[in-house]
């Protein structure tokens, strides 16, 4: 009986370690910091007005974001022209909010971007 215990308490704290663990390796990520960025950084060329395509939340599907998004998707092609038009190198924690920005408002999300957004 005591010994059951004993197993069930160690089970118990090396499950509440997983949990830790994984929680503080997975990337945290700030759909409001990519708001931020998004209008800042990506706008500049995306407004309309620039040679780029008018680009919105809205413009995509949750899944064609996450596309564009990948190592070999269009947005990783674009980022010297970011730096090039406002001077600012985008970290990899700042496309990763974009990102979630993006597909947090995309045209198919549950939260799709309005005006305000």
């Amino acid at each position: 009986m005591r010994n059951e215990r004993k197993i069930k308490w160690i089970a118990l704290v090396v499950v509440g370690l997983l949990v830790t663990a994984f929680a503080v390796a997975a990337p945290r990520v700030n759909p409001r910091k990519g708001k931020v960025f998004y209008k800042k950084y990506c706008r500049v060329c995306h407004d309309g007005a620039a040679d780029a395509p008018e680009m919105s939340p809205m413009t995509k599907t949750m899944e064609q974001w996450s596309r564009a998004f990948k190592a070999d998707g269009k947005v990783e092609s674009h980022l010297s022209s970011v730096k090039d038009k406002t001077g600012y190198e985008i970290t990899e924690q700042d496309l990763l909010d974009i990102q979630a920005y993006l597909v947090q408002h995309a045209a198919d999300s549950d939260q799709p971007a309005t005006c305000g957004n």
